[in-house]
């Protein structure tokens, strides 16, 4: 939702004691958001100017949006040039969302013009002449040509709105619309972070869903098989007891089965390169290894039922749940391997040298970090890892060194330590074991001597842990790599 005219016009008109005040801060926020702390002798605040899409508005605020990650350029141009600067007026457009704050600076005028006009706003800082200057984002007019040199064109005006007001003066303080404001606005940003963060993790969990689907109908195939494995029995019994009868070299041979309904007589395919005896054998082997699958099989199957059952859960309490309910849900999530892939990074420069490592999360959301090779050990182990780090390895095996990073001070919990644990077993000659010693201590007890081989340490003070492996927790842990392809 954007700001009416009418709006615009009383929340400049509210803002309009500030003139004469010195601009002391500048801070852009998002793309095209800006706030700007305004000192004076008569007025001070802090005036938010934003036109980003459903949330473009001009008031005084209380608070600030957060900063982006890097500063963006269009800062650095306005820090240059309104640090400092007096505060002349601040003008609506009438029957438009334009707002201009007129500014002076060692006797030469700016104009910064707010075009809050919802998903196609902008702002521009012009010179004294009305030549642009510089523009927070990309002109987004096909019909001006709002670019660095040319001169402002403003859009075309618009009748002015006759819609009854929507904000009601809020509080007792010097700027009562401004706070009405940006209440507003700010319960909307809200519910978008809670919308959002909803999305967020909704799609991997209906993923993960559609996944265990997938797998139940791939295991309910397996399961099928097993009947058949049974004729498979019978055919292996009934050649044993007519081994001496069949001809070494027949492709088939029919044999008479006796049941609790009488005789009937039975045709087996045969492999002619084998002797009776083997054909025999090769009965009971399919058999076996049909039969003795079944049990997994069904174990299988129940595991997957269950964390679809989980996951349809979570999908339920997601459309419902208060903002404070989605760290456990997403928690939960992890846990059957449903969680949102953590962001992806920024990439890396061409002269920029790939991390020694691997980097995965555990349920709790705690980074662990494992080795890429016998030298990227030595390097993860001595230059990445902190003291309080928790380092991991499997005892008397060839393998990763894995790093589980720890806050100064804190303890891990058991499962993430069990997740560390999993993966330094996976990232080993003991992967495909049932159980693997798995030894930790902090980074910190870790030592490297001069002129040992390449991923080779001592390490003291610590700790075994008898792993029994968990494939369903592997599948999460791999699921969880940072980078990892979707």
């Amino acid at each position: 939702m954007s700001l009416r005219p009418s709006e615009i016009a009383a929340i400049a008109a509210e803002l309009a004691p500030l003139a004469g005040a010195r601009v002391e801060a500048v801070r852009v926020h998002g793309e095209r958001a800006l706030t700007l702390d305004l000192h004076g002798r008569d007025a001070s605040a802090t005036v938010l100017v934003s036109a980003e899409a459903d949330l473009t508005r001009l008031h005084a605020a209380t608070r600030r949006p957060p900063s982006p990650d890097g500063p963006p350029a269009f800062q650095a141009v306005l820090r240059r040039d309104l640090l400092g600067a007096r505060l002349l007026s601040i003008e609506a457009v009438p029957g438009d969302r334009v707002v201009a704050l007129r500014f002076e600076r060692d006797g030469k005028r700016l104009s910064l013009v707010a075009e809050l006009t919802g998903r196609h706003g902008n702002l521009f800082l012009l010179d004294g002449a009305g030549t642009v200057r510089a523009s927070a984002g990309r002109n987004l007019s096909q019909r001006r040509r709002l670019l660095p040199g040319e001169p402002y064109q403003g859009p075309a005006l618009r009748e002015a709105d006759e819609d009854p007001a929507r904000f009601a003066p809020r509080g007792a303080g010097r700027f009562p619309l401004s706070a009405a404001v940006e209440a507003w606005y700010a319960a909307k940003e809200q519910a978008q972070a809670a919308a959002q963060a909803r999305k967020r993790l909704r799609d991997p969990l209906r993923a993960a869903a559609g996944r265990m689907r997938r797998a139940l109908d791939k295991l309910a195939g397996e399961a099928a098989r097993v009947p058949a494995a049974e004729g498979d029995r019978r055919a292996a019994d009934l050649l044993k007891q007519n081994l001496q009868t069949v001809r070494r070299g027949a492709r088939q041979v029919t044999l008479t089965e006796w049941t609790e309904e009488g005789a009937r007589q039975v045709t087996l395919a045969l492999d002619p390169a084998l002797p009776p005896r083997e054909n025999m054998e090769r009965f009971y082997r399919r058999y076996r290894r049909i039969s003795e699958s079944a049990a997994r099989v069904e174990a299988r199957a129940a595991e997957v039922r269950a964390r679809l059952a989980a996951a349809e859960a979570l999908l339920v309490q997601l459309e419902a749940a208060d903002p404070a309910v989605l760290p456990r849900i997403e928690r939960q999530a992890r846990e059957i391997g449903a969680a949102p892939r953590p962001a992806p990074q920024r990439p890396r420069r061409r002269d920029e040298a790939a991390p020694p490592y691997r980097a995965f999360r555990s349920v709790a959301g705690l980074p662990i970090l494992v080795g890429k090779g016998a030298a990227e050990n030595d390097q993860l182990t001595v230059r990445v890892a902190k003291g309080n780090d928790l380092w991991l390895h499997v005892r008397g095996q060839p393998g990763a060194h894995v790093v589980l990073k720890l806050e100064k001070g804190r303890s891990p919990d058991q499962e993430s330590l069990l997740d560390a644990a999993h993966l330094a077993a996976w990232f080993s000659d003991a992967r495909g074991e049932p159980v693997a010693d798995v030894v930790y201590t902090r980074a910190k007890h870790v030592r490297k001597k001069k002129g040992a081989a390449p991923g080779a340490v001592t390490f003291s003070q610590e700790k075994a842990i008898p792993l029994r492996v968990e494939p369903a927790r592997n599948e999460r842990l791999l699921q969880s790599e940072e980078g990892a392809a979707t």
